[in-house]
C-alpha cells in the first residue's frame, strides 16, 4: 500500500520530519538532489550538456544541489537562476553560496545552446498562485526547447492537489518526486504534464506519515496477498456463485464479458440470466456458464427470484436495457435480496430517475458509475464532479450506504469513510467498449471469493488495471479490446 498526498499533506509531512523529528532540511535536500542527479545520469548516458533552471525556493535549492552533483561527476551543466523572487529560502541561499564558493556562475538568461536534458527546478508543490512574469517566460522557453525534460518533485505550474495548470506549466517527460506521489499528478492536466513519474525515497520517517494520516491510498504489488485464498480441499461450491443479470434482446456482449471475467477470477459457478434471444450465442461463447432466460415480464421476475435463491453475489445492469421489465427486475432485487449486489451500467441508468429505490433498499451494494453516470445519478455537472470528486464520492457513499467505485482514468473507491482508495495503474487503451462490464465481473468474483464489499471493490479495480496494463503490453493501447483484459486476468493473479 502507498499513499497519495495533497499539497497540504505533503507540506505537513515535510514540516513534521524537520520540526518534530529534527531531520535537518539540508539533509533532505541533499538526498533529493542525489536522486535527481542519478535519474538525469540514467536518462543521459552519453553525458550530453544539461540545463538546470531554478528559482529562489527550496525546489530551486534541490536544482542547484543536483547541478553540483552532476558537475562533480563530469557533466557540462548550465544553471539559469531566474531571480524573480523578492526573498529566497534559507536552503536555496545555502546552495547558492556553495555554488559561489565553487566558482560556478549562475546565468542570467537561458543560453542559446543545445541541451540533452532540461531540468525544471522552478516551483515545487507549494505553488499557490498563477505563474506569470519571468517564471512564465522561462517555462514557455523551456517547453519549446528540444531535449529530455525532467521536473523536480512536480512540474512547475501544476497544482499538486488538483493537477490544474496555474497559468502555464512545464511539460515534463519525467518527474522525479520524493517519498510520496502527489494527487495532482493523476488528474486534470497533471496526468499529461508529469510524463513518467519516478518516486524516490529521501528518508521521511514513518512517524511523519502516521502523524499526518494521508486520506488517499493505492495498492502496489505487495497487496496481491489480499486476493481471495484457495484451498486444496475444495470444490466448485467453495468459491462462490455469481449471478449475472445482463443482456436485453439481442444484446449478449455485455453479459458474456461480465460472466467470463467473473469466471477468470476463480469463481466456482456463474449463472447468466438474460433474454431468450441471447441463449444460443452465449452458450457457444461461454459453455461453462449455467443459464436461465426469459422472454416476457413474468419470466424475468422468475429469473430474479431464482437468482436471489441461488447466488452468492449478483451483478445486474450490463446491457440490460432500461424498459419497464428491467426497472421491475431491479426493484425486486433492491427491495428483497440480502445477497450483495454489484450495480453497473443500465442498473445505474434506471436509478438515475429512481434514486429512492436505493435509499429504501437494505441490500449490500457496490455501484460502479463512470463520471457521466455519476452526473446522472446526482444531477451535477461533470465539471462540478471533476473538481470535487473525492468529497462528492464519499458523501454519496455515506448517504446511500453503498460502496462506490467512481470510474475514470484513475478510479476511486469509497464506502464513505475518511480514507479513499485510488487506482494508480491502468492505461488509456482500457477506454474501450466493455471494459466496465469486465470490471463488474471481476469485483463480483472478489466478493464470491470471500472479500468484503470494500475489499472486493478495491482489489477488483486493482486487478482490472493490472490486467489492462498486461493487455497493453501484448496488443498495444490502440488495438487492445476488453476481451484482451479478460485474457490477462489469470496472468496477473497467477503472479501473486
Amino acid at each position: 500500500m502507498k499513499y497519495i498526498v495533497t499539497k497540504k499533506e505533503m507540506q505537513a509531512v515535510d514540516a513534521y520530519a524537520i520540526e518534530k523529528m529534527g531531520i535537518p532540511a539540508a539533509v533532505l535536500m541533499e538526498r533529493a538532489a542525489l536522486q535527481v542527479a542519478e535519474e538525469v545520469e540514467r536518462l543521459n548516458p552519453n553525458k550530453g550538456r544539461i540545463l538546470v533552471v531554478v528559482e529562489g525556493g527550496n525546489n530551486g535549492g534541490d536544482g542547484l544541489a543536483a547541478a553540483r552533483i552532476l558537475m562533480e561527476r563530469g557533466y557540462l551543466v548550465d544553471i539559469y537562476y531566474i531571480a524573480g523572487f523578492s526573498k529566497t529560502s534559507e536552503q536555496f541561499q545555502v546552495q547558492k553560496n556553495i555554488m559561489f564558493n565553487m566558482g560556478v556562475r549562475l546565468r542570467k538568461a537561458i543560453p542559446n545552446k543545445e541541451y540533452s536534458v532540461i531540468v525544471d527546478g522552478i516551483f515545487g508543490v507549494g505553488l499557490s498562485r498563477n505563474v506569470d512574469g519571468p517564471q512564465k517566460k522561462a517555462i514557455e522557453t523551456m517547453n519549446q526547447m528540444s531535449g529530455m525534460k525532467v521536473a523536480i518533485d512536480i512540474p512547475s505550474g501544476i497544482d499538486a492537489t488538483t493537477g490544474d495548470i496555474m497559468g502555464v506549466a512545464f511539460k515534463a517527460d519525467y518527474t522525479v518526486t520524493f517519498e510520496l506521489i502527489k494527487l495532482g499528478m493523476f488528474f486534470s492536466d497533471g496526468i499529461d504534464y508529469c510524463g513518467k513519474i519516478i518516486c524516490k525515497g529521501i528518508g521521511f520517517p514513518e512517524a511523519a506519515l502516521k502523524a499526518v494520516k494521508p486520506k488517499i491510498y493505492a495498492y502496489d504489488g505487495q497487496d496481491m496477498d489480499r486476493l481471495p485464498k484457495r484451498v486444496d480441499n475444495s470444490n466448485k461450491g467453495t468459491y462462490g456463485r455469481v449471478a449475472v443479470i445482463a443482456g436485453s434482446k439481442n444484446m449478449s456482449g455485455a453479459a458474456y464479458l461480465c460472466a467470463k471475467s467473473a469466471y477468470s477470477t476463480g469463481v466456482g459457478l456463474v449463472k447468466i440470466y438474460t433474454h431468450e434471444s441471447n441463449r444460443t450465442i452465449l452458450q457457444s461463447q461461454l459453455p461453462e456458464a449455467v443459464m436461465m432466460t426469459y422472454n416476457d415480464y413474468e419470466g424475468a421476475l422468475s429469473c430474479i427470484e431464482d437468482a436471489m435463491k441461488w447466488a452468492t453475489v449478483i451483478v445486474v445492469g450490463p446491457g440490460l436495457g432500461v424498459d419497464s421489465t428491467s426497472e421491475r427486475m431491479l426493484y425486486e432485487l433492491l427491495m428483497s435480496t440480502e445477497v450483495p449486489l454489484v450495480l453497473d451500467a443500465d442498473a445505474l441508468n434506471i436509478l438515475s430517475n429512481n434514486i429512492e429505490l436505493l435509499e429504501a433498499s437494505s441490500a449490500p451494494v457496490i455501484m460502479t458509475p463512470h463520471m457521466v453516470e455519476m452526473s446522472r445519478l446526482i444531477h451535477k455537472t461533470l465539471p462540478a464532479i471533476t473538481k470535487d470528486r473525492f468529497n462528492i464520492a464519499r458523501q454519496f457513499a455515506r448517504k446511500m450506504g453503498v460502496t462506490l467505485v467512481l470510474k475514470d482514468a484513475k478510479s476511486i473507491v469509497t464506502n464513505g469513510g475518511e480514507q479513499t482508495y485510488m487506482t494508480l495503474d491502468g492505461n488509456n487503451g482500457m477506454s474501450t467498449g466493455g471494459s466496465g462490464d469486465v470490471l463488474a465481473g471481476i469485483i463480483a468474483g472478489m466478493i464470491a471469493g470471500g472479500l468484503s464489499l470494500a475489499e472486493a471493490a478495491q482489489m477488483g479495480t486493482f486487478i482490472h488495471c493490472l490486467a489492462g496494463d498486461r493487455a497493453a503490453e501484448k496488443k498495444g493501447k490502440y488495438a487492445m479490446l476488453s476481451s484482451d483484459i479478460i485474457a490477462a486476468i489469470g496472468e496477473v493473479m497467477r503472479d501473486e
